[in-house]
């Protein structure tokens, strides 16, 4: 019962949709195309008189017709929102990083080397807890000083792949100092024979 209701609904919308019956005597009303409907003017409100004489000239020329105005794109906003343009992704190994990466291993270096020979003087030690094990032979040293090496520039690469380049390039510049600091305070110590 169901469908056949709704096949008499689109039987009936089909048949509207095709044009008037010609069987029933009924002149065909004048077919406007779709060129026609474009190139019609739109009348401003106050002719609407003009608009209606104009349509029993030409049938082309419809009140109802759709304007050509109301496909046009819409005016651009008034303010403009501009967003911020993302910085370009540098390379891990630019001047920046490979600067960081020299002077981390000069520091460790200074430091290295300044423990091994102050450890040849009598009341110096390794203040390090995780170091003093190592650094009682220089291929000990050498081993820590590789691997304190290779332990930050690791982290400085996932930090780059992460996207922390601020804290890629600030680490093994602070780590440098640092180190550089530490090594300056050992020959310090040597020279004065004193800590």
């Amino acid at each position: 019962m169901k469908f056949a209701l709704i096949f008499a609904m689109l039987a009936g919308c089909g048949a509207f949709a095709q044009g008037p019956d010609v069987r029933l005597g009924e002149p065909a009303p004048p077919t406007t195309t779709v060129a026609a409907v474009a190139e019609a003017k739109v009348q401003p409100p106050g002719r609407a008189s003009e608009a209606s004489n104009a349509s029993a000239v030409a049938p082309a020329e419809l009140p109802e017709a759709p304007s050509v105005a109301l496909t046009a794109a819409p005016a651009p906003p008034a303010a403009m929102i501009k967003l911020k343009p993302r910085p370009t992704e540098h390379r891990f190994f630019d001047a920046t990083n490979s600067l960081a990466l020299t002077s981390l291993a000069a520091g460790l270096t200074l430091d290295a080397v300044s423990t091994q020979k102050g450890l040849s003087r009598p009341g110096f030690y390794e203040m390090n807890p995780l170091a003093r094990p190592f650094v009682s032979s220089r291929a000990g040293a050498a081993a820590y000083s590789a691997g304190s090496f290779a332990l930050l520039a690791g982290g400085m690469y996932l930090a780059h792949r992460r996207g922390h380049h601020k804290l890629e390039r600030i680490v093994p510049f602070a780590i440098a100092s640092w180190e550089g600091l530490l090594g300056a305070r050992n020959y310090h110590v040597i020279a004065n024979g004193t800590r």
